[in-house]
Order: C-alpha cells, then sequence, then structure tokens
C-alpha cells in the first residue's frame, strides 16, 4: 500500500505541475489511480464506481501542488471511509 501512495503522491505531483488538470487529463489519472486501488484492495464494481466518481472528482479540484494535501484529500479520505470496508480503508490508510 506504501508503493500505491508513493505513485500517487509522485503521479499527482507531475500532474500537477502544470497546474489545473483538463478534463481528460483527470479522467486518465483517475482511471489510473481506481485500478491500481482495484488491484491493492479488491474493490467490487460499485465500490469502483464510487472510488472513480471520488479520485476524479478529487483530481478535477487541485489547483496546484499546493493543493495536493489540501481540503479535498481530507475529503476524499473521507468519501473513501464510506465506500470501503473496514479492511480495506485500513490497508488503504
Amino acid at each position: 500500500m506504501k508503493k500505491l501512495i508513493v505513485i500517487l503522491v509522485m503521479l499527482l505531483k507531475c500532474a500537477l505541475s502544470l497546474n489545473a488538470m483538463s478534463y481528460e487529463q483527470a479522467r486518465r489519472q483517475a482511471l489510473f489511480l481506481t485500478d491500481k486501488m482495484a488491484y491493492e484492495l479488491n474493490l467490487t464494481e460499485d465500490q469502483y464506481e464510487a472510488a472513480y466518481e471520488i479520485n476524479l472528482d478529487y483530481l478535477l479540484n487541485m489547483q496546484g501542488e499546493r493543493s495536493l494535501y489540501g481540503d479535498y484529500w481530507t475529503r476524499r479520505n473521507s468519501d473513501l471511509f464510506y465506500v470501503l470496508n473496514a479492511r480495506q480503508y485500513n490497508y488503504y490508510i
């Protein structure tokens, strides 16, 4: 899971270095992150769809590297808390 977090941070830093993402970039990144989460956390189809929407919303609301761990990061983790079961969420964290 640490690898997932490292990959997530590196990927987001690269993507956010150009400031706001286009919808297409955010969609591709959200699909990548959700696919990685599905593999690592063994998500169901419903969880996958919800996690994709959460990741997409998070990426579309980024306004640069400064906002990487801001309010939307907290909101994203809070939303994922309700989507994932306890075992999955603890592994994610």
